[in-house]
């Protein structure tokens, strides 16, 4: 991974390294959304695996909070790889961020993922083997994206192609999600990992899509609406809400529930409240692109209405 150029500050003294990493990941990966971005992922995607299994030994344990702090790194891991790769870029349309302006290395950002790699591996080699092997393939694969993007004016210009070579960094994820949640029950077939996916993607595509949906052509700009106009990105932000939250209603049948069950399994449904709600925002006011937080709203609320909804159907032993 080759980033030149960059301003560096005053070499010092590790404690003024952790200092500036510190600021660093305040800044870029608050931990209000990065933490709560993992623990929601996970639970919800576990949740899914529960519901079609449905798996009684599901367990809120250990195990699943492993996972989470897991899930958790690589999310720090991919900013801070996302950082180096989208330099220049953002010297041009984000000069305000820590490394374009200096107050982090990228001597600095390679240390942190050095640790974060050695933390990855302490925690999920003791688990299986396969999981340390799975995680270190994806840690390599956004590392080899940097290069990729070096290399092929397409990956690096293109936001479509881009998204399509980049997204397997997220699918890993969710497959990673997957065995761990295998390795804790004793099953857990790939055909519901697929469908959970699936759903997980859908939700994420929704944010991706709207984040760079924008309301008129901005020449230089990774938006989607600059290829496939307003109405296309449009259409494409709705429609991964809709069929996210389609899929998550067909994982759970709330229509067969009874009880506090049914009102848990419709939950999911009133996450379509937040697309409504940026839908709204971005005709009415017109920003400069689709409002993020509805649409984060609505990602967090889908998995969260999923988790609740596996947590009233599959009941499972907390803590046991």
């Amino acid at each position: 991974m080759t980033v030149t150029g960059t301003a560096r500050p005053p070499t010092g003294t590790p404690r003024s390294t952790a200092r500036r990493l510190r600021a660093f990941f305040a800044e870029r990966a608050p931990a209000r959304v990065y933490v709560g971005y993992a623990v929601l992922w996970v639970l919800a995607l576990q949740g899914v695996l529960a519901l079609l299994g449905p798996e009684q030994n599901w367990r809120l344990d250990g195990s699943l909070l492993t996972e989470i702090v897991t899930v958790f790194l690589a999310l720090l891991f991919i900013r801070v790889v996302d950082e180096q790769k989208d330099l220049e870029y953002d010297r041009v349309h984000n000069p305000g961020r820590p490394l374009p302006r200096g107050t982090i290395d990228v001597r600095e950002l390679r240390t942190a993922m050095a640790l974060i790699v050695l933390a990855e591996l302490a925690l999920n080699w003791w688990r299986a083997p396969l999981l340390a092997g799975w995680l270190l393939l994806d840690l390599g694969y956004i590392c080899f994206l940097v290069r990729l993007e070096h290399w092929s004016a397409t990956v690096r210009n293109s936001v479509f192609v881009n998204l399509l070579v980049s997204y397997p960094v997220q699918a890993m994820l969710s497959a990673h999600i997957w065995l761990s949640f295998r390795d804790a029950t004793g099953s857990a077939p790939a055909s519901h990992a697929l469908l959970g996916a699936v759903l997980c993607a859908c939700a994420f595509m929704h944010y991706e899509f709207a984040r760079k949906t924008g309301a008129r052509v901005v020449p230089g700009a990774t938006l989607y609406s600059n290829v496939v106009g307003l109405r296309g990105a449009v259409a494409l932000t709705m429609g991964c809400a809709l069929a996210g939250t389609a899929l998550a209603l067909a994982v759970i049948r709330p229509w067969q529930l009874h009880g506090v069950a049914l009102l848990a399994g419709w939950l999911p449904l009133t996450a379509l409240g937040f697309l409504w709600g940026g839908a709204e925002r971005f005709a009415s006011l017109r920003p400069p692109t689709w409002p993020p937080q509805p649409a984060m709203g609505y990602l967090a609320w889908l998995y969260l209405g999923v988790f609740v909804a596996a947590l009233a159907v599959v009941r499972p032993a907390l803590g046991a």
